[in-house]
Order: C-alpha cells, then structure tokens, then sequence
C-alpha cells in the first residue's frame, strides 16, 4: 500500500439538497455531488496536505455498502445485517437497526426517513431520527444467479417524488409508495436486478442480470424501450451489475461483457461503447462536465472519458479491481480501490491528488460531504478522511 500522499479539502463542500442521501447522489444517479465554495488551487497536488482518517467506526464486519449522509449523519449498512446512523463529525452511532440479511446496498433517505434493502428480500423504511421502523416489504424468491461468484452488491433504493425505487433478487424493479410501502407496480426481469435504478424525466433506468437495460414508464411500470448488450464469450448474457447515470439525456452504464454503453435515454438507441477487451465493468459511472468516470475490473484502471463520443481521456493504474464507483466534487474523483485505498484524482488528467490506506479491500463506494469523504471497507470498519 502507498503512504499517505495529499489532497486539500477545506471549502469543499456537499451541498445538501432534497434528494440528500442515496447512492450516486441524485435519483439520476450522476455521481456528482453539488459543491459551493471551492477553488481550483484547493484540489492543486503541488500544494498538499495530508489526507488521513479522522474517525473510523468499528463493525467488525465486511463493509461494502455506501455510506449516505443527510443531515450531518451517515447512514451505511455492513455485513453484520445491521443499518447504521453514525454522526458525521466524530463517528459516535445514533442508533442501530437489524434486519434479517447482509446489507451490501447503499440506503437512501428523504426529509425524515432512511430505506435499505436487506440480502433477505426486504426492503425497510426506518425513522431518520430514531431508528425505529416504519414498514417494511418482502421481494419474493431469489431467481438462480447466472453465473458463480462476485455478487457483492443489492440494488440500492432511489426516491424520487414520494416513491421508492429498488431492484431485487427475485428479477423484479420494484415502485413502492414512501409513506406507506405500498406496491405501485413492479416490472419483471428474467434475472436477478442488482443494478442500482436511475429516475429522470418521469423514467426508470434499470439493468438486469439478464443483459439488458430497461426504460420503464415511473408512473405505470411500463417499458419504453429496452436494450440488449453484446455478450461475450465468457459472459453471453452480458450482464448489467453497473448501476446507470442519467446525464442530458444520455443513460452510461456498464457490463460484464467488457464495454461501457452510451444511450439515448429517450429512444434507447447507442451512442457509443467504449471496450476494456473484456474486463467487467461492474463500477457505475460519474458523470460531470462532459466526461465518463468509471472503474474496471482485469484492466486495473480508472478511466475518464469524453462523454460525447467515449474517447479516453486518461487512464489511472489502480494495480487492481476496480468496484467502486466513482464520486465527483469540485476538481477531484474519488473512488475505493480494492488494494484497500481512497484515491482523489483530478478530473481533467486523472492526476493522483491523494489517497488514504485501509487494511482492507475497497468495495463501498464514497461519499462527500461538508470536507469529509466517507466509505466502507473489508477491514471492519467505516472510514471519514479529511
């Protein structure tokens, strides 16, 4: 592992909205954090300062759910089945919450409520403040994976308008009513859905472990279009584990068949593919001024793309598999490597700005918020770094 190297932080900021708290940081699931007060000589390698944990919290447990934070608490599930509310300044828990399953997807809140699907089937809405729980709803019986090992992740809930949005095993892309957890509608797959779902303009963006990427109506459940990815030899479904970003009106995601995929959210029609020669991406992408950030898994690397036509920009050796997915704030990149680092790479060139150590493979993805950035790791514990 690398020492520690440098970042700066202070005046970065994560600007809180109405959709604060889930994973990708917006129901479009850009990945991109809405920042105030920063400057570019904040994020300039040649003037550094130390990034390193300023708290960790102990589970004891594999941690690769991603964290959430909303109103000064980060919300983050672990392996020990447990729903954790830590307070976002010095790590202290607020309250815990046990389900019945692992917690490998990222919660997602609203003005008062968190909500988190278990590795049981059940999706919980749990009161942001206390903990204690509100409704809770059963999927049904997990489809047979089509392939063996790496299934490191559920979906995670998207809210957006009052609805809760959420993939699940049993191949089916669920819309429950928030207040209640009543079934609107479900929509079925011919496999298991751990793609995390993207909402924009009235369309839910969901993949399938089936290889193809759904627009549904958010409204009805009713398909728009779908899409079907190449496949290759190894993997012919082309399975989607990548969770799609909808940004001006184009849906990114990736497969297991090796390509990342541009598409045109209103027709499903490609734009372009960009080939890593068959290593997955199961990393879900940023998307920010007009560049693609993802990670890759046999390629080792964290690509930054033009979004237009999917040309490399640049390319960062992470000597690894990349899962994680990708963050933007400001000038900077951050993504959890599975060699057990944080890294901070500028946008622009894909320059390491900094990184911090873990003893633990990096399978959470990160957030940021008021100058901290906080993720899980295999290690056993929840990580702020500032």
């Amino acid at each position: 592992m690398l020492m520690s190297a440098a970042v700066a932080w202070s005046g970065m900021l994560c600007t809180p909205t109405a959709w604060a708290g889930m994973f990708g940081c917006v129901p479009e699931r850009s990945g991109v954090c809405a920042t105030r007060g920063w400057r570019d000589a904040l994020l300039d390698a040649d003037a550094p300062r130390l990034i390193a944990p300023a708290w960790r919290f102990h589970t004891g447990r594999l941690n690769r759910s991603s964290p959430v934070v909303s109103r000064d608490t980060v919300y983050v599930g672990s392996h020990d089945g447990k729903l954790y509310a830590l307070d976002a300044a010095d790590g202290k828990a607020k309250w815990t919450f046990q389900t019945d399953g692992e917690l490998t997807s990222s919660p997602a809140t609203d003005a008062d409520a968190v909500y988190v699907a278990a590795a049981d089937g059940t999706i919980h809405r749990i009161d942001a403040a206390s903990g204690q729980p509100r409704w809770s709803v059963r999927t049904g019986t997990p489809l047979p994976p089509p392939y063996m090992g790496w299934d490191f992740y559920q979906s995670s809930p998207v809210v957006a308008d009052g609805v809760v949005y959420v993939g699940a095993a049993d191949g089916r892309v669920y819309a429950l009513a928030a207040a209640d957890g009543k079934q609107l509608w479900s929509f079925q797959t011919r496999a298991r859905v751990r793609a995390t779902p993207a909402v924009a303009d009235g369309v839910v963006y969901a993949g399938s472990m089936d290889g193809n990427l759904y627009a549904l109506d958010a409204r009805s459940g009713k398909p728009r279009w779908t899409f079907k990815t190449a496949g290759n030899p190894q993997f012919p479904l082309g399975e989607v584990q990548s969770s799609p970003a909808v940004v001006d009106g184009v849906v990114y995601f990736g497969s297991r068949d090796g390509f990342l995929y541009a598409l045109d959210a209103d027709t499903g029609a490609k734009r372009w593919t960009f080939d890593n020669k068959g290593s997955w991406v199961i990393s879900s992408p940023a998307v920010a001024g007009g560049m693609v950030y993802v990670g890759t898994s046999d390629a080792h690397t964290v690509l930054g793309l033009d979004a237009a036509t999917g040309k490399q920009q640049w390319s960062f050796d992470a000597r690894g598999r990349v899962f994680s997915s990708p963050v933007v704030v400001g000038n900077a990149v951050y993504v959890g490597l599975c060699d057990g680092e944080l890294i901070a790479l500028a946008r622009s060139t894909g320059k390491l700005l900094g990184y911090v150590s873990t003893e633990g493979t990096i399978y959470s993805s990160p957030a940021v918020h008021e100058g901290s950035v906080y993720f899980g790791s295999d290690d056993g514990f929840i990580y702020a770094a500032r």
